[in-house]
Parts: structure tokens; C-alpha cells; sequence
């Protein structure tokens, strides 16, 4: 019988393609399943059944097997060979046999007891192909098609894994590996950057499989029990039901976190220890049961003397939860945190000593998350948002002390801490429609951070002298609801006495003694109020708490004990099996070859793994001829050898590389032609040279540019060169964020070379040499260039992105991998950034006008446009905030002349040449904004109306322009109402002479419609600076356009508006229904009317 390990390629089969053949016997599929797992050190200590079934005579390449056959043969043995033969095994060979196949699933400790040699490591490639293949076969449509005895199997196998290689293996057997050997390979750089990513990209995935692992199981366990037709059978293993799996996860995951404490010598990526913990907060138990084992390594040793190594290890500790509370996102950090008080709130308000709790609350407060200040923006917008959310129910007696104390070793993070607390405490909002637990609670926390201060503070008497402040107490006195009525009275009164001076001239407030005695509930609360606040302003100005340690351990008392058991509990394995995977589709790093792949027939498992492509043909005669030549201009024609690849034209080595790796860029001109793909010294490249120097060029160019701009000639000599290259540049290679770097390159070349760049990039758009992403670059290049000499600020991608995202893009199952995702995500959101960006202004200048309008227009004509409300958004809110900043004269100077001008007169030339060329095709069909291969490109409405778009921002940017009244706003309306896509549009006749028909009527609309939305957006932005300039005057008395003067103008832009929003109102049935194209046309009439008001009696209307 031929073997698994046979050489000879025809006879030679895999291991798995032999398992789903018939077997003749036990004997036979022992022989096939021992060698690879002895080779693998999985059946080490069954020495003599290894020695029994082996093969001495043949060589076997364990990585090999693992990284290609392991799945494979997982599968089969799961899905067929372990049903068919589990009866047989045991009858022959007892429990042996069937302790065999659960080493293919789960390995002995010792198997991956160390992953830092090859020898001990592959039980953790078997564990990680096991967690794959098993949560593959227990998926709904695997579970529907496989028999019962599988689904059993897969489950028994996984809750033992679950039990011998979880979170903390996990992490030693793939990232802590792969940092290791970078770190010994000399690299200076953060810890986060020493993970290879293609280690953290299966931490990833086997992350992923491992927290599905109960949802998958309870789910297959209900298709097999459905399947048996009411037939009792056994129960789902204890250990994979939802809560007591997550318990074992956080088990590991604390220990994993104690060990990278105590061991300096493994590595710590924070990014991806970050991410159990996204995962573990969202079980409920988590955060209580883990504070009882944290609390107590937070704490100073109980006992003296403690070893160094202890007190070092239990800092390293703290900082190590800090650094990866850090790394969670806004929400999830909200989320822990929120989980982390209600743990504290429970399980110390029932001790004795408030302060004392307190104080211990802030030490793990402080220790989990950090000190309290507004620098560390993180934790504090956390604090604020989980704090002052009106859904929350916290506890006045607690909370509020803990969190000055926790904020009390900054002094700013104390002043912050008061306004912030004065913001809710003094809202009328919350005063009015706030119950009295919150009410309660933000007097609370307000006062505890006003004691917390040093008594007669600066910033106190200005707080007490604010009108705000004021109106707030004032407010309060005057309610009716009793308690409201005296927290405002103690606030008053304690406030009072921290800011005024007992031996001045004025007198602290007093209310008198009579004023708190009494039996009625809100007279108790304010006493007790007042004697929290009292003692915990004697506690700050003695600057120490008694008894705060003896509290913390009172409460978790039993942290260490839990610890400690959980991590010496035994590790057992039995004999249930494991269910293998589809693992066709595993998720590969791009680095690394697969770990499972269908291998043909014709593969040798003793070959190497990096097999080499056949060689070219040899060389001819006269190529040996030109080769031995003396003449180096012949060798352009003969084959490049590696050495050639990095030397210079004269045979001298490339200064660009060095040991093999390709320094960045440093001149301008270098930079030139790595975005060319070429060596800047003439050597010649391979494929993936061209692909190196690119990417390398586009991550170092706008570094390199930015840098070298207002330095002496060297930028500006070069400009036009580097700007038709990158204009010109295709991903071909499929680089990483390849538009948005190209983009960052262009955008910062025209900031630094305005004059000579931008005209250029114009003209560029204009010709028939770029695609449509091209063109999309060059528009949001000149729109965000322009804003950025304007001094205005321009939204990342990525930021946009994030804001963007909806929520449903948050559900696990509903993303890619991380890396993966994030690639595509930001890709797939980079092309709507510059759309983003005129939609704000658009929404800020219908705000505008919608303010503006509310004073001015009559009753009917306001009624009904300001009906129509613009959808505002944070982004956008922002945005307006940020506007702020007053734009420089670098733009404003060149705006006209240089930016906006050339563009609508370039658009101009290419209408004419559009309408008179002969090489426009002629009769294919389509409406005249329907797209059709023979218009022209730049008139397709996906074009135009992010020309107009661009239009819109680069006109925004200039209102500060000494030419902007009288020149460019009279042009830009002009060219609007040419463009519009209504009868006698130019546009539309150009694409008619072009041969466009009106076929498809909803087709057309649609195309109409983006265009008519981005032009009336361009003349709503238009209008509203002009209004908020000089009100219209400059507009209505031009005469400087074409069309008539500038009363005409705005006469025309007034009907168009009137009918675009006329046929919204007939089409939505409706103000309430109002498209994009209705708003902004609302908005114009708004800002016409407005216009028109003021000034129809000096032009004689």
C-alpha cells in the first residue's frame, strides 16, 4: 500500500484524500494517523503505539503537513472517519485508538506548553486549525447535512480545547512569537510594531472562532436535536453554554495579563489585547468577577518584606490595564467604565466609611483607566458621557466623592470636573424635567468637586460670580418641588463659604440653622449631603484617607485565592472527538503562505514549500554576444540579473538600496521616479521593485513635500514633473490606500506650489487621458488644497469614514476581517469625501438662511419655506465651529485668478470643442443625462456634480477674495444657471448634439436631479456669502456679466428655484417629503428673497 510519506509524485497522495478512501482496517488507518502526529510531538508520551505505526525509512516535513494538510484531514475526520471507525477502534485497541484521533483536535500540554521552537509549536497550529475547522462544521448549513454523532463530537471536542488552549495560549502561540523574533532582531521601534501582521491577522481570526464557539454550538445542538424528531439524546457540555465559557475566557485572559506583567521578556501588543476585552465587557459577569481578582494585585502587598520582583510586577500590571483601556474605542471604553462603577457602587456601599470606599473606588479607578484629566481625552469624554447620560441611576452616597478624589491630583482636572458638573447641575432643562435621584446625584458629584478645591481658589469666586452660576441657584430657589428648592440652598451656601472669607467685610451665606432641621425627607437629605461634603473637605485638606486599603480588601477578599486555583487546575483531556472544518476558505495573511490548501496529485509532500518558477530559456547567440560586450547600452536587451536590478547604469551599486531594503526618498527628483517605479540612478527594476519604490514613494512623498516647500528652488523645479506623475499614477500593483496617500501627495504639492500646480491639475481634468477615480483625486485635491491655504480645515478620510459608518456596520457579523475591513471600509468611503464636505456648507447656509429668514420674509412665503428643514449633523456642527479660524491671504489672493476662473473657463472651452468635434460618437442611446458610452465624460452627471461640488467648496474658501463680490459671484451664477439641466441647457445641448435621446425618462430624471441638487447647492453657497458680505448691494448693481447685470441674474436664479421647488413639492406629495434638490432650492429662495428685499428699490424693481 502505498504511503502518506511516499516521494515518487505519480503514487503520491494526501493524507486527507487517502482518509476518504475505503480502509481495509484499524491497523491500516493507524499507519496513516500516527507518523504525522509523532512527527508533530502529539504522541509523546504513547511512545510504543508511535513506534508501532511509524516509518523510519521515510522523511516527513511536519510544517508542511500542518500548514497545508491539517485542516483537510480535521474535516474528514470529524465529518466520516471518526463515526465509521469509532466502535471498531475501541473494540481492538480500547480508548487508544480514539485518543489518537482527538490529538488531530486537541494536543497534550506539552505539545504547546512553548511556542518559541519549531519542535514544540506545531500543537499550537493544531489547536488554532481545530478552533477553525469545528466552529466551520457546527455553522447552520455544515450542521443541517452532517449526522448526529458529529455535531456531538465537534462540541465535546471543543469545550476540552476550550479548557487547554485558550486566550493566553492563543496569544503566546502567534503574536508574543512573532514579536519576539523581532525584537531580536534588532528593531528599536514601540512594542506594538514588532507583531508581525500576519500573526496578528490569525490572533484575529482564531479570536473570532473562539467567541463564537457557544452561539455555534447551541445553534448546530438545535438542528441536531430538531433532526431527532423528539427523541431524548445528550445534553450540550456544561462548559460551552454562554456563561460559563465566558468565564473561562476572562479566567485566561486575566492570567494572560498577570504573566506579560511578571515576564519582561514577552512582548506586549496592546491593539490586540484590547480586543478580548472589547469582547469579554460584553457579558455582564465580567467586570464584578474580575474585580475580584484584579483589586487585590492593584493593592500594595499585605505582607513586608515583598520581593522586588513582585512590586515590579504588580506596576507593570497597572500600567499594562491602562494601556489597553486606552486602546478601546469611545464606545466600548463608555462601556467598561459604566460596568467598572456599578461593580464599585455594589460592592462597597454596603461597608462602613463612605470616604473610605470612596477613596478606595478612586485607587481602582486610577488604576484600571488612569488619572481623571481633561489631557487624556480618552477616559475623560468616557467619564463625562457615562456620568451626566440621563438614563443613569447612580447613587449619591458613593460615586460622587470617588470621582473628585479620582480627579483630585490635577488641579485642572479638577477645574474641569466643576464646569462640567455646573453644565447639567445649571441647565434649565434639568432642573425643570430632572428626577430627584439625579438631581441628588449632580449635586453630588457638583459639590464633592467644589470642596475638592483649595478654599478661596481663583476660579471658584469667578464661578460664584458668573451669571450662569447665579441664574442656576436663582432657578432653583424659585421651584416648587421641595428637594430641588434646597439643594440649591446648600449648593448656595457652600459655595458661598468656600469663596468668601469669614473675617472680611462680606459674610458667607447662611440660611440660618432652622432652615435644616426637621423631619422631612429632603431636610435629611441636604444634612446627610452636607456631612459627605464636609468630610471629604477635611479628608482633601489633610491630603490622605485612613482605612481605604482595609476597605478594598474587605470587599475583595477572595481575588487572589480565585486566581490562583483557576491557574493550578488541572488539565484534562478525554477521548471525546472533534468535528473538522471547511477550511477552503481560511483567512489568510498576505505575507504567509495558506495554512490549509487542496493539494493536486501531482505534489510531493517532501518537497520544499517555496518551490521555484521554471526558468526562461536560455539565452540565444546573440544575446551571449551583447552580454560579453564591453558596451553597456547592450545590455538593455538581455536578461537582468538580480545583481544588475540593484546596481547603477555603470554597474555601480544603488544608494537607494542597502542590505536589501530600499531607503525612503530624500530629494524631489528621487521621489519623482520611485512614483515611477523607476531607480533614481537608472538601474533596472523587477515587477515587485516597481511595486516597492511606489509604495515606498507614495507613503514618503507628502512628508518629502511639506518639507521641502518654501525651501529654496528645489520643489517648485520639480512641481510639474512630480504633479503630471502622480496624476498619471494607476494602483497596478494593488497597493494599500493607494488613492487616499496619491491624494495627501497632490493636495499638499498645490498647497506648496499654488500657482504653478493648479492651473495644471485644470487642464489635466480637461483632457481625454484619465479615468473617472483619476478625475475624482484631481477635484478633491484642488478642494481640499484650496481650504488648506485658506486656512480652513478639510475632514480626513478616515475620520469621515468613522462618522459615517452606520451602526449596523458594528455587528461582528456583519465585517470582514479587522484589517480586512478597515482596507475596504476606508476605500470603499474615500470617493464621497469631497461630497461630505459640500453637503456641511450646504447645510450651514441653509441654517443661515433659515435664521436669517425668521425676522425678515412675510408670514405665508416663511411659513412655507422654512418648513423645509435641513438635516443637520454633528460633522457639520463642527464644521461650522471650526470656521472660526481666520483664513489666510494665500488663497484669497489666488482664488480667482487661479482657482475658480480658469476652472469655469476651461469648462467653457471643453463645452465648445464638445459640441463642435467631430469625433463624438453619434446616435447611441440614453436620456441627456443617462450616461451612454458616446457622451461625453465630463457632462456625465457622476462628473458634474462633483465639479460642482468643487466648485462649491473652492467658492466658499474664496469669500474673503478682494475680487469675490464683484467678479466671481457674478460668474459662478452665471455659469450655474447655464449648466442647469433644463431647457435651453448648454449642457443638455451638447449631449443632444453629441446624439443623446430622451429614451429613458426615470433614468434621466434621476441623472437631473444629482445635477440640479449640486448646482442649486453651488448657488445656495454663493448666495450666502454674498448676503453675509454686504447683503446682495454688490450682486444687484453688476453689470459686468454677460447675461445683463446682476439683478437679472438673480431674477433667473429666483424662477429656476421656484420650479425646482414647485415640482419637489408635486413629486414628494409634500413638505415633509423635500429631496436634496427641494432643500438647497429653498434655501436660494431664502437667501433671493432676503436679497431682493433690501435692495429691489435701488436697482428700480
Amino acid at each position: 500500500m502505498p504511503s502518506v510519506m511516499d516521494a515518487a509524485p505519480s503514487s503520491t497522495l494526501s493524507l486527507a484524500t487517502r482518509l476518504y478512501e475505503p480502509l481495509a482496517s484499524t491497523s491500516q488507518l493507524l499507519d496513516l494517523l500516527v507518523p504525522p502526529l509523532a512527527a508533530c510531538h502529539a504522541l509523546d508520551d504513547l511512545v510504543d503505539l508511535a513506534q508501532a505505526h511509524s516509518r523510519p525509512d521515510e522523511r516527513f516535513d511536519h510544517r508542511r503537513f500542518v500548514r497545508r494538510q491539517l485542516g483537510l484531514v480535521q474535516k474528514v475526520l470529524v465529518e466520516r472517519v471518526w463515526p465509521e471507525w469509532e466502535s471498531a477502534l475501541v473494540a481492538e485497541g480500547g480508548q487508544t485508538g480514539v485518543l489518537v484521533l482527538e490529538r488531530y483536535f486537541v494536543p497534550p500540554e506539552p505539545a504547546f506548553a512553548s511556542t518559541s521552537t519549531s519542535t514544540t509549536s506545531a500543537g499550537a497550529e493544531i489547536a488554532m486549525s481545530a478552533y477553525a475547522v469545528l466552529t466551520s462544521v457546527l455553522s447552520s448549513k455544515s450542521a443541517s447535512t452532517l449526522p448526529p454523532r458529529s455535531i456531538e463530537l465537534a462540541t465535546e471536542l471543543l469545550s476540552k480545547l476550550a479548557r487547554v488552549f485558550n486566550l493566553e495560549e492563543l496569544y503566546l502561540a502567534t503574536i508574543a512569537t512573532s514579536a519576539s523574533d523581532a525584537a531580536n532582531a534588532g528593531d528599536d521601534e514601540d512594542e506594538d510594531d514588532h507583531a508581525d501582521p500576519a500573526a496578528v491577522s490569525r490572533f484575529d481570526d482564531c479570536l473570532r472562532h473562539l467567541a463564537g464557539v457557544p452561539t455555534r454550538a447551541a445553534n448546530a445542538w438545535g438542528v441536531m436535536q430538531g433532526k431527532q424528531k423528539g427523541r431524548a439524546g445528550p445534553a450540550l457540555p456544561a462548559e460551552l453554554d454562554v456563561e460559563p465559557f465566558f468565564s473561562t475566557l476572562s479566567t485566561s485572559y486575566l492570567a494572560l495579563l498577570w504573566r506579560l506583567a511578571g515576564d519582561t521578556h514577552i512582548p506586549v501588543h496592546r491593539s490586540s489585547l484590547a480586543q478580548p476585552l472589547a469582547l469579554l465587557i460584553a457579558s455582564p459577569r465580567f467586570t464584578p468577577t474580575s474585580l475580584t481578582r484584579l483589586v487585590p494585585r492593584f493593592l500594595p502587598p499585605a505582607t513586608f518584606p515583598t520581593p522586588a520582583d513582585e512590586l515590579v510586577q504588580r506596576k507593570r500590571h497597572r500600567d499594562l490595564w491602562r494601556s489597553i483601556a486606552a486602546e478601546l474605542s469611545e464606545r466600548d471604553l463608555a462601556r467598561f467604565l459604566r460596568q467598572v462603577l456599578q461593580a464599585l457602587e455594589q460592592s462597597l456601599s454596603g461597608s462602613k466609611g463612605d470616604l473610605a470606599c470612596a477613596r478606595g473606588a478612586a485607587f481602582v479607578l486610577e488604576a484600571l483607566f488612569g488619572p481623571l484629566e481633561s489631557a487624556n481625552s480618552s477616559t475623560w469624554k468616557a467619564a463625562r458621557t457615562v456620568l451626566f447620560e440621563t438614563s443613569a441611576r447612580w447613587s449619591s452616597r458613593l460615586l460622587p466623592q470617588a470621582i473628585a478624589l479620582w480627579a483630585s491630583e490635577a488641579e485642572g482636572a479638577k477645574l474641569a470636573l466643576v464646569e462640567a458638573a455646573l453644565e447639567v447641575w445649571g441647565s434649565k432643562q434639568e432642573i425643570r424635567s430632572g428626577t430627584d435621584s439625579r438631581r441628588l446625584f449632580v449635586t453630588a458629584l457638583f459639590l464633592s468637586s467644589v470642596v475638592s478645591l483649595p478654599a478661596q481658589h481663583p476660579s471658584l469666586v469667578t464661578l460664584s460670580r458668573s451669571p450662569s452660576f447665579l441664574a442656576a441657584v436663582s432657578t432653583h430657589f424659585s421651584l416648587v418641588a421641595p428637594l430641588p428648592r434646597f439643594l440649591g440652598m446648600l449648593v448656595a451656601e457652600v459655595v458661598s463659604s468656600r469663596t468668601v472669607t469669614h473675617d472680611g467685610e462680606l459674610k458667607p451665606l447662611s440660611f440660618g440653622e432652622d432652615m435644616w432641621v426637621g423631619d422631612k425627607p429632603e431636610q435629611a437629605t441636604a444634612r446627610e449631603l452636607r456631612v459627605s461634603v464636609n468630610g471629604l473637605a477635611e479628608a482633601v485638606a489633610k491630603g490622605k484617607v485612613e482605612g481605604w486599603q482595609e476597605a478594598l480588601r474587605k470587599a475583595f477578599d477572595d481575588g487572589d485565592n480565585a486566581a490562583e486555583s483557576a491557574r493550578s487546575r488541572p488539565i484534562k483531556v478525554n477521548s471525546a472527538p472533534l468535528k473538522p472544518s471547511s477550511v477552503e476558505e481560511p483567512a489568510d495573511p498576505p505575507t504567509k503562505r495558506p495554512l490549509i490548501s487542496i493539494i493536486g496529485s501531482d505534489d510531493s509532500d517532501s518537497d520544499d514549500d517555496l518551490e521555484p518558477y521554471a526558468l526562461p530559456p536560455g539565452a540565444d547567440s546573440s544575446t551571449r554576444e551583447a552580454l560579453s560586450s564591453a558596451d553597456p547600452a547592450l545590455y538593455h536587451s538581455a536578461f537582468p540579473s538580480q545583481a544588475s536590478a540593484t546596481a547603477g547604469p555603470a554597474g555601480s551599486a544603488s544608494q537607494t538600496r542597502r542590505r536589501g531594503k530600499l531607503r525612503p526618498p530624500v530629494y524631489v527628483a528621487e521621489l519623482v521616479a520611485y512614483l515611477k517605479g523607476q531607480d533614481p540612478q537608472g538601474a533596472k527594476e523587477e515587477a515587485d521593485g516597481e511595486a516597492e519604490r511606489i509604495e515606498v514613494g507614495l507613503r514618503e512623498g507628502e512628508a518629502i513635500v511639506r518639507r521641502k516647500a518654501g525651501w529654496g528652488g528645489e520643489l517648485r523645479e520639480n512641481a510639474f514633473d512630480l504633479a503630471f506623475t502622480l496624476m498619471a499614477l494607476q494602483n497596478q500593483f494593488e497597493l494599500d490606500e493607494f488613492e487616499e496617500l496619491k491624494q495627501k501627495i497632490l493636495v499638499a504639492l498645490i498647497v506648496a506650489c499654488p500657482a504653478e500646480v493648479a492651473p495644471a491639475v485644470i487642464e489635466q481634468y480637461f483632457t481625454t487621458s484619465y479615468s473617472i477615480a483619476q478625475r475624482h483625486i484631481l477635484l478633491a485635491s484642488l478642494a481640499f488644497a484650496a481650504r488648506e491655504l485658506a486656512g480652513l480645515p478639510s475632514p480626513s478620510a478616515s475620520s469621515s469614514a468613522e462618522k459615517q459608518l452606520p451602526a449596523a456596520d458594528y455587528f461582528p457579523s456583519k465585517q470582514l476581517p479587522p484589517a480586512l475591513h478597515r482596507r475596504l471600509a476606508a476605500s470603499a468611503r474615500q470617493p464621497g469625501q469631497l461630497e461630505a464636505l459640500s453637503g456641511d456648507l450646504t447645510r450651514m447656509a441653509l441654517s443661515g438662511a433659515r435664521e436669517d429668514a425668521e425676522g425678515t420674509l412675510p408670514g405665508a412665503a416663511r411659513e412655507k419655506l422654512l418648513s423645509v428643514r435641513p438635516r443637520t449633523s454633528t460633522r457639520s456642527a463642527a464644521l461650522s465651529r471650526q470656521q472660526a479660524v481666520p483664513s489666510t491671504p494665500s488663497y484669497t489672493s489666488l482664488a480667482a485668478d487661479t482657482f475658480i476662473l480658469p476652472l469655469i473657463n476651461r469648462f467653457w472651452l471643453y463645452l465648445r470643442d464638445t459640441a463642435t468635434s467631430s469625433l463624438s460618437s453619434r446616435g447611441a442611446g440614453g436620456g441627456s443625462y443617462a450616461g451612454g458610452t458616446a457622451a461625453p465624460v465630463l457632462l456625465e452627471p457622476i462628473l458634474l456634480s462633483k465639479f460642482l461640488a468643487t466648485l462649491a467648496v473652492l467658492v466658499h474658501a474664496a469669500r474673503h477674495s478682494p475680487v469675490f463680490l464683484a467678479v466671481v459671484v457674478p460668474e459662478v451664477l452665471a455659469f450655474v444657471l447655464a449648466i442647469k439641466p433644463s431647457a435651453p441647457s448648454v449642457v443638455r445641448a451638447a449631449r443632444l448634439r453629441d446624439g443623446q435621446d430622451d429614451e429613458d425618462d426615470d433614468e434621466t430624471g434621476l441623472d437631473e436631479n444629482l445635477v440640479t441638487s449640486a448646482a442649486l447647492e453651488l448657488a445656495l453657497v454663493t448666495l450666502d456669502a454674498t448676503v453675509q458680505l454686504d447683503g446682495g448691494r454688490t450682486l444687484m448693481s453688476s453689470s459686468v456679466v454677460a447675461n445683463g447685470g446682476g439683478g437679472a441674474l438673480v431674477v433667473e436664479v429666483k424662477e429656476w428655484a421656484e420650479e425646482v421647488f414647485e415640482r419637489e413639492e408635486q413629486r414628494g406629495g409634500g413638505q415633509d417629503s423635500i429631496g436634496r434638490a427641494g432643500r438647497a432650492a429653498a434655501g436660494v429662495l431664502l437667501r433671493v428673497e432676503e436679497v431682493s428685499a433690501k435692495w429691489r428699490l435701488s436697482v428700480g424693481w
